[in-house]
């Protein structure tokens, strides 16, 4: 009786285990396409020679933020919505890098964790959006604008 218990409970925890990754690879499936394709979009048009990372960001639409280097050599990010709209384009040369943003987002925050450091286009241009939780288990965004370092946005405690 003892064996049949424990072939059960192995059997039940294998099962679950795997259930986990499918769901997981699943779930995720719908951004990796969207990054793949936005990937794709950027190398057919020539915007940057070598690509170093993609992601989604999600603001009023989603899209998708490409960054790399141009044929000059240049750092940029393409951003290029996930439906309709145009292609925007930031040059990061000059502009805050992520850990900047992620040290003047953070500056007089209790942090507990750091969950992402994300660039985006907002209404106001490129943006990096910090996100965290805090010492009281909170969720919080920061919003760095990405040509001068200044703070644009908090959106705290939720």
């Amino acid at each position: 009786m003892k064996q049949w218990f424990t072939f059960i409970a192995g059997f039940l925890s294998f099962l679950a285990v795997g259930l986990m990754i499918v769901i997981l690879f699943i779930g995720n499936q719908p951004y990796s396409d969207v990054e793949k394709q936005a990937i794709a979009f950027v190398e057919k048009e020539n915007f940057l020679a070598e690509i170093d990372r993609a992601y989604v960001y999600a603001d009023s639409q989603l899209s998708v933020t490409v960054i790399g280097t141009d044929k000059e050599g240049r750092q940029k990010a393409v951003f290029v919505p996930v439906e309709e709209g145009d292609v925007a384009f930031a040059d990061l040369e000059n502009a805050t890098s992520a850990q900047e943003a992620r040290d003047i987002a953070l500056a007089d925050m209790d942090v507990k964790k750091v969950l992402h450091t994300k660039l985006g286009m907002e209404s106001e241009g490129a943006v990096w959006e910090v996100a965290f939780v805090n010492n009281e288990d909170t969720l919080n965004y920061v919003y760095i604008l990405a040509h001068d370092g200044t703070w644009w946005k908090r959106i705290l405690n939720l």
